[in-house]
């Protein structure tokens, strides 16, 4: 174990606020959400392929709001690819393409494909953490606060599918 202290970050936390924020604004959570240690390997790969990307071609101090908003937009297809591979039964090998240009494919079980084009969820929180970013961050890494905010956009989508499928009788093996 490490003998350095926890480092606390309330522009961590605030991100994450926006990202639930913006799922009970637009009603999607009640109760507890789906949880797999899967998702959570998923969500980890894909974290860490992403600042990968960011520290490879920008600062996160140079991001857009266009690059932001497409960041939220492929986290959340990437949930739905992510649960659909669960599904399946299948390995996650998560692409790239459409991180920052907004052309984010959207490659799952075809009823998510269609439920998941219906919601404004990425939209949402792109907004909610756009305008929290723009109020200022508390001298706080901004690339924290966002990938905070896109884990948790990324863990309430996967969420969301899995209730999706569920809902369509689909069995998680």
């Amino acid at each position: 174990m490490s003998d350095q202290p926890f480092s606390r970050s309330l522009a961590a936390q605030k991100s994450a606020i926006c990202v639930v924020t913006a799922a009970k604004e637009l009603g999607l959570i009640e109760g507890a959400i789906a949880v797999d240690e899967r998702l959570a390997e998923a969500e980890k790969e894909l974290m860490l392929k992403i600042m990968a990307r960011v520290m490879e071609q920008k600062s996160s101090s140079e991001l857009t709001a266009d690059e932001i908003s497409s960041m939220f937009t492929f986290v959340y297809a990437r949930a739905a690819e992510a649960v659909t591979n669960l599904a399946n039964n299948q390995k996650n090998d998560f692409d790239m393409m459409g991180l920052f240009d907004g052309k984010v494919p959207l490659c799952a079980e075809d009823i998510l494909t269609g439920y998941f084009k219906k919601l404004d969820f990425p939209t949402v929180c792109a907004r909610n953490f756009w305008n929290y970013y723009e109020e200022g961050l508390d001298n706080s890494d901004p690339a924290l606060a966002l990938f905070e905010a896109l884990k948790w956009c990324f863990r309430l989508s996967c969420h969301l599918a899995v209730r999706c499928l569920e809902e369509h009788n689909y069995r998680f093996i």
